[in-house]
């Protein structure tokens, strides 16, 4: 059997995050309930590409399943899904994949997308950004500080869970708490709540795109990044943090609001041919002694998902 690929986006702000947990509101148990409609007999359970926590939201967080209806063009399916889901979650693509497509396990790189308002309070953007009151930050020094976290490097202190102290479980796998981080940016961006000059304060947007990710990592580096930005750290000590690979060294966590899961990579990072899904091929699976791996491959690198016989 085939099987489905979903790009879905959603405002995590009602969600106690994207994975089912008993008695709690989430994205894939909404999901979930939609697709039944379309296919009561189905009784599996979908995957996704990565786990969001309570209050993040999604751009364009993928889901694999089985194809619960080969009989129903893709389009059918996602205006049916849709028609059933909540204002807060949508499915912006579907496409058809080979029998193996494994929405976590195929991809390649993650991308995230963090935002923070230096200035005065903006009721229209509370629930998309992290407010932090005060003047303009250097963000000089944050550039530079966010340089440092590029390349590959063990993120431990920046690991939450109890997962970034030394002898945690985490630190017994064998990739422990190192990870590869293609794009480590900041960026200024213009604020989309009112007209050009009549918003007072700097909208700042973190992009970090990376072969795997630590639990609250993003959140981690974006806290450490704005204390960089204050004057509070000197961007040398992003990477003093760094090479002590103990999370007790390496400040507090951001709030989720202002987190996007923006994208996946099934293909090596910077490839901009085709289109959103890549056609099944044979790939690695996730060892015993390594469940927790999120970018096991099979050596390719959404931004392109081609789905199969394109």
């Amino acid at each position: 059997m085939g099987r489905l690929a979903l790009v879905v986006s959603y405002d995590g702000a009602s969600f106690a995050g994207s994975q089912v947990q008993p008695g709690e509101r989430t994205v894939q148990e909404e999901l979930e309930q939609a697709l039944r409609f379309l296919a009561p007999e189905w009784t599996s359970r979908s995957v996704f590409a990565g786990r969001t926590d309570r209050g993040v939201h999604a751009a364009g967080q993928v889901v694999s399943l089985e194809d619960i209806r080969p009989d129903l063009p893709v389009e059918t399916i996602r205006r049916a899904v849709n028609n059933r889901l909540p204002d807060d979650v949508a499915v912006r693509t579907v496409a058809r994949m080979g029998s193996t497509f494994h929405a976590r396990y195929d991809a390649r790189w993650r991308e995230y997308r963090y935002r923070i308002w230096f200035g005065q309070d903006e009721p229209l953007a509370r629930r998309l950004v992290w407010r932090k009151p005060g003047g303009a930050p250097d963000l000089g020094a944050m550039e530079r500080a966010a340089s440092l976290i590029a390349g590959t490097h063990d993120f431990a202190a920046f690991a939450g869970g109890g997962e970034g102290v030394p002898g945690s479980t985490r630190s017994q796998r064998p990739r422990g708490t190192v990870r590869t981080m293609f794009a480590s940016e900041i960026r200024t961006i213009s604020p989309w709540w009112g007209p050009a000059g009549a918003v007072n304060g700097w909208l700042i947007e973190y992009r970090v795109a990376g072969d795997g990710f630590l639990p609250q990592m993003v959140r981690a580096l974006v806290s450490a990044l704005v204390a960089v930005g204050r004057g509070e750290r000197s961007p040398e000590w992003m990477g003093a943090v760094l090479e002590a690979k103990d999370r007790r060294q390496g400040g507090g966590v951001a709030p989720p609001q202002g987190l996007i899961f923006w994208q996946v990579g099934y293909r090596a990072f910077g490839d901009s041919a085709g289109a959103m899904f890549e056609a099944d091929t044979p790939r690695n699976r996730p060892t015993a002694d390594d469940p927790g791996d999120t970018t096991r491959s099979n050596g390719r690198g959404t931004a392109n998902l081609v789905p199969e016989g394109a």
